[in-house]
C-alpha cells in the first residue's frame, strides 16, 4: 500500500471508525463492528491513518466498495475458480 503524508489529508476522503463500519454494514448487508475495519487495515486490505493513540481515519476509496462476506465464502470461491481452471486428465489407453 502507499504511503499516505497526514499533512495533506483531505477529511472528505476519510471515514471515521464508526463510519466505516456503517458503510461496510449496508454494502454487506450485515452488523460489521466498528472494530472490523481496524482488522482490514492491519491485514493490509484497505488503507488508515493514525490520528492518535485511539483513532484512525479510513480511506473511503477503499471502503466503499468492499463487501464482507460470511466466513469461508472467499475460499469456497477460490476452489470453483480452480476447478474450472484445471484442464481434465486424459485416461490412459
Amino acid at each position: 500500500m502507499e504511503e499516505i503524508n497526514p499533512s495533506h489529508i483531505n477529511l472528505d476522503e476519510w471515514y471515521t471508525a464508526a463510519e466505516a463500519a456503517d458503510r461496510l454494514t449496508r454494502n454487506s448487508g450485515k452488523h460489521i463492528g466498528s472494530d472490523y475495519p481496524r482488522k482490514l487495515a492491519a491485514y493490509g486490505r484497505i488503507r488508515s491513518l493514525r490520528i492518535s493513540d485511539r483513532a484512525n481515519l479510513y480511506l473511503k476509496a477503499d471502503i466503499d466498495p468492499y463487501i464482507v462476506e460470511e466466513r469461508g465464502e472467499k475460499v469456497a470461491r477460490a476452489k470453483r475458480q480452480r476447478a474450472k481452471a484445471t484442464p481434465k486428465k486424459k485416461k490412459a489407453a
